[in-house]
């Protein structure tokens, strides 16, 4: 999970450095603030990741609601 994290996050800084080239410096300040949180600092290693199940599809949140024994009524 974590090198798919981090595979993500160098391509939204791909777009990020594409994206300050095309923007006023206004909005180019805002964009960098919005993100300077997880942008300059790398995912500690000893942390733990968590991520939420994509549940768009009724299956899915099925399955979800299954796995943790809770029924959707």
């Amino acid at each position: 999970m974590r090198e798919y994290i981090e595979a993500n996050i160098i391509e939204i800084r791909k777009y990020l450095k594409k994206r300050k080239k095309t923007t006023s410096k206004l909005n180019n300040a805002s964009i960098m603030e919005e993100f300077k949180e997880w942008s300059n600092d790398p995912i500690p290693e000893i942390e733990s990741i968590w991520t939420l199940p994509d549940l768009t599809r009724n299956e899915r949140l099925k399955i979800f609601c299954r796995s943790i024994k809770k029924e959707i009524r």
